[in-house]
């Protein structure tokens, strides 16, 4: 009985294998199915790899089949690239005898990467995949649109390496990358601007971006304005219609290279804008109507060389989705008015080392996914992996009319390590604090007329809700007049980020919804 048991489970087991040994295909017939008939690999910037598309095919027969060939169009030349469940092919552009089980499917990941000049009139690029030959020949649809645009990069191929890393402490030229040539100081519209490596503004020089462009930048890329050198981004605000429709682009936006809607709102695509210009050459950069996003750091103010402290003049303005922090400021100057920001892994914005810094009309959020960062972050000190440096004899910090606000429920934080006085004030602010551990509690004593005055304070998630439009999407205009809570204490700025009259705290007027 046990020998025959054996016989039975090896003549099984015998059956099984032979039939992945025996197994035979029928070549196809031309009744492939496809999920879809077009593949639409969105908008790409000339000579910057698209994102991976897919494309399943089915076999809906109940015989295994044998596909003879798997092809682009355009053959060898094509600027596609395929992968057929995983194989390569000859040169990611054809395949010979892909097998396909019956009731089954495979996928195919498409790429491309396109220059301008090989574009249609209509500036995309097209191809088909091909399955099987003759009159069983089926395809699909490849369609790009390639956008031109003026490149900036280091004098090297942009196959190759051209990243380099900035240190902020001692600051080496040799890290500079690009530096600007005269011809590259004035920024328009005409085309959008794509950032390699890093660019620098050089001593001496300014560098003028105009109304209505478009910067973007590659992985890690950063724009550095260096000692004596001046940023002016000039620009204006949209016209829309009545629904907020934008007609005319005047803003003025940074942002990642990648145009696909996947990275729309993907934090730390690229580096910083840092600005390193400021008190010792009498400079002021000036900044306004920029819309910043997707950074690690949006905009670092930190002065690399003794009694120098950079200075920059902020106006409606929008950072939005840094990994990093907004806005980080070192022992610098700054300015802002009708500024906004939102959604940052540590701080939307943070004041360090001191300065002297004045914010008026500013709304500051944080919705990023954590328990830990926070909207506003103030300190006299700033610290690297060797040392905690403080003891800046200016710590200035100014609020009047502003929103701090975000999904913790400590949104503000203020840290002292040095021995000189920390001046801090909040006038007609809407402040989002409850915590029963605090640090330094006379840090938050808001009945102290000294340090707050007129301000409220949301100790929970209802209390005082500015109720956002949508502040996962960054629509951070309240939606109920704030008017009746908090007043604006002083009328000096009566126009909102977006142009209107204003009664309310913070950036924005509010829009009933």
């Amino acid at each position: 009985m046990r020998n025959s048991i054996i016989i039975l489970l090896f003549g099984i087991f015998s059956s099984l294998t032979s039939c992945r040994t025996d197994f035979e295909t029928i070549p196809s017939n031309g009744s492939l199915e496809f999920s879809e008939k077009t593949i639409y690999l969105d908008t790409i910037f000339a000579n910057i790899g698209s994102s991976t598309y897919q494309l399943k095919v089915y076999n809906r027969s109940n015989n295994d089949i044998r596909i003879p060939k798997i092809e682009l169009g355009k053959g060898q030349s094509s600027k596609y690239r395929i992968t057929v469940d995983g194989m390569t092919g000859n040169n990611n552009r054809s395949f010979e005898n892909v097998e396909l089980l019956a009731n089954d499917s495979l996928f195919i990941f498409i790429e491309t990467t396109v220059n301008i000049a090989e574009t249609e009139s209509d500036f995309t690029y097209n191809d088909k995949i091909l399955f099987d030959v003759g009159t069983n020949q089926q395809s699909v649809d490849l369609v790009t649109l390639i956008q031109d645009a003026i490149f900036i990069k280091p004098n090297r191929d942009l196959d190759a390496k051209i990243y380099e890393t900035i240190n902020i402490e001692n600051f080496d030229p040799e890290t500079r990358g690009h530096t600007l040539r005269d011809d590259e100081l004035n920024w328009n519209n005409a085309k959008p601007y794509v950032i390699y490596g890093n660019v620098l503004v050089p001593n001496g020089k300014t560098l003028t971006i105009g109304e209505g462009t478009s910067v973007h930048f590659h992985k890690d890329a950063t724009l550095i304005v260096d000692n004596g050198a001046k940023l002016i981004i000039d620009g204006k605000l949209n016209l829309t219609d009545s629904e907020g429709v934008i007609l005319t682009k005047r803003e003025v936006t940074f942002e990642g290279d990648r145009l696909e809607p996947f990275y729309e709102d993907v934090p730390g695509q690229w580096g910083a804008i840092f600005i390193f210009s400021g008190t010792k050459s009498l400079i002021v950069n000036e900044i306004n109507h920029l819309t910043l996003k997707n950074a690690t750091v949006g905009l670092f103010l930190a002065s690399n060389t003794n009694n120098n402290s950079p200075n920059v003049k902020i106006d409606n303005s929008q950072f939005y989705n840094c990994s990093n922090i907004g806005i980080l400021t070192r022992a610098s100057i700054i300015n802002g008015t009708n500024t906004v920001i939102n959604n940052c892994g540590i701080a939307s914005l943070a004041c360090t080392y001191g300065g002297n810094n004045n914010f008026n009309h500013c709304t500051f959020n944080n919705n990023w996914n954590s328990t830990k960062q926070v909207a506003v972050l103030l300190t006299d000190y700033f610290e690297d992996i060797e040392a905690i440096y403080a003891n800046n004899p200016i710590n200035i910090f100014n609020f009047t009319n502003c929103i701090v606000y975000g999904t913790n429920q400590r949104e503000l934080a203020i840290e002292k390590k040095g021995n000189n006085d920390l001046i801090y004030n909040f006038k007609n602010c809407l402040l989002k604090y409850s915590s029963s551990q605090i640090a330094n509690p006379n840090f938050y004593n808001f009945t102290n007329p000294l340090f707050y005055q007129d301000c409220k304070i949301a100790t929970n998630s209802t209390q005082f809700n500015p109720q956002y439009s949508n502040d996962d999407t960054n629509k951070l205009w309240p939606t109920i007049d704030l008017d009746p809570i908090i007043p604006p204490f002083l009328p000096t700025t009566p126009l909102d980020i977006l142009g209107r009259s204003r009664t309310n705290i913070g950036a924005y007027q509010f829009i009933a919804e």
